[in-house]
């Protein structure tokens, strides 16, 4: 304990840590974790969180639709401390926000999925893991006692995804999710416009080409040659043509393997847990999805990274609701940047919310910001809850809503 080496370590870490919640504490709104966010990391990296695929409309409409909704508040009503409790296909989560999986985390912060399942845990709720992340599903389960979802791509075919099946339900995930809107990866500009593919391979010539980039980001760099970290997926799948270990081997293998309802149906054979479809924006989608066995479908457009042109995320939940709404739970994701927007999304009949680039955003301070968005979120839901005279999420109904035509 007395090597000057091992009291720097402890030290630098410490500090670390401080910095990350000073930080931490400047984030107010979704607005801030994005400016701190584009300060602490290079431009490329940002622009994979923050971009969307062609012409970022469907991004753009996720948006908007939230800002065509009105509130309809509810007068003389002392509501207390309003209940931000419910369950979430049997889980009890003390806020109705969970965290979406998103891939290749760590190149936003070395602490990646860990910190965001430990921040989730903290604040009650549930975190979902990605696929192509770079902690494997053990690490990430070991991380925080909280309730984990896990997120299948069919890499390596069935026989590739068995194998993720098997080691997320020897690890203690509860439920499964299957994203179906993953075909291809959707053409993201940003990303072709910085003359980079996916994985990042800092060599010399990459380090030329971002030189521009990474000098503003000395913090980012020296964390990122100093936990070696990559964008290649950490959970191998071993496959007759031999191990998936890449992202881009991954990527072929999702595209070669996509996933449809007769896999659901096997996958639904194999999970004994509940089972989720993501990426379901129209109702024959959902009704096949509830043919094919699932317990929840999470109504997405994935963020506006896939199909550009595709209905807003609340526009399709409510064509998902009218759908499935009493046979299955609904979640949605997509656009949801403020504990208002849950509210009026759970108003409409979701049973909860996910997010995605708000708790990614946030990582940019480690855990630290993090735990402060998903505060933020607290935060923001019992206010509105209070103004509209609601004494529980899970009075929520439309009644509290004035909708457009």
């Amino acid at each position: 304990m007395d090597d000057p080496r091992t009291i720097a370590r402890i030290y630098g870490l410490t500090m670390s840590r401080k910095a990350q919640a000073r930080r931490a504490a400047r984030i107010a709104t979704f607005a801030d974790a994005r400016r701190l966010a584009r300060r602490r990391v290079p431009p490329v990296i940002f622009d994979y969180v923050d971009g969307a695929a062609e012409a970022e409309v469907t991004m753009r409409a996720n948006r908007a639709a939230f800002e065509t909704i009105r509130f309809r508040p509810k007068m003389g009503r002392n509501t207390g401390t309003p209940k931000l409790a419910t369950t979430v296909l049997g889980q009890p989560v003390e806020i109705p926000v969970l965290l979406s999986p998103v891939g290749g985390t760590r190149l936003v912060n070395n602490e990646g999925d860990l910190a965001g399942a430990r921040a989730a845990a903290k604040a009650g709720t549930i975190f979902a893991l990605s696929s192509m992340t770079a902690h494997t599903i053990e690490a990430v389960a070991a991380a925080a006692d909280g309730p984990k979802w896990f997120q299948l791509y069919m890499i390596g075919g069935r026989a590739g995804a068995e194998q993720l099946v098997s080691r997320a339900h020897a690890a203690g995930y509860q439920a499964l999710v299957v994203t179906m809107d993953s075909q291809i990866s959707g053409f993201r500009e940003r990303d072709i416009r910085h003359g980079l593919k996916f994985p990042i391979s800092l060599d010399a010539r990459t380090l030329a080409t971002l030189a521009v980039q990474l000098g503003p980001h000395p913090d980012w760099l020296l964390e990122y040659r100093k936990n070696d970290v990559g964008f290649d997926i950490a959970n191998v799948v071993e496959t007759p043509d031999g191990p998936i270990r890449s992202l881009g081997q991954a990527i072929g293998s999702m595209t070669e393997h996509t996933p449809t309802w007769d896999d659901v149906k096997w996958i639904r054979s194999l999970w004994k847990g509940p089972l989720l479809a993501k990426g379901i924006v129209s109702a024959d989608d959902a009704r096949q999805a509830v043919a094919s066995g699932v317990d929840g479908v999470i109504v997405s457009n994935h963020g506006g990274r896939q199909l550009d042109g595709l209905p807003s995320s609340l526009d399709a939940l409510v064509t998902v609701l009218d759908a499935v709404g009493n046979d299955v739970e609904v979640l949605v994701d997509g656009g949801i940047r403020r504990g208002s927007d849950a509210v009026h999304a759970i108003a409409l009949g979701a049973r909860a919310v996910m997010i995605g680039r708000p708790w990614v955003f946030a990582l940019a301070q480690g855990q630290p910001g993090v735990d402060r968005m998903l505060e933020v979120f607290r935060t923001d839901i019992d206010r509105t809850l209070r103004l509209l005279g609601c004494a529980s999420v899970t009075e929520l109904d439309r009644s509290y809503l004035t909708l457009p035509d």
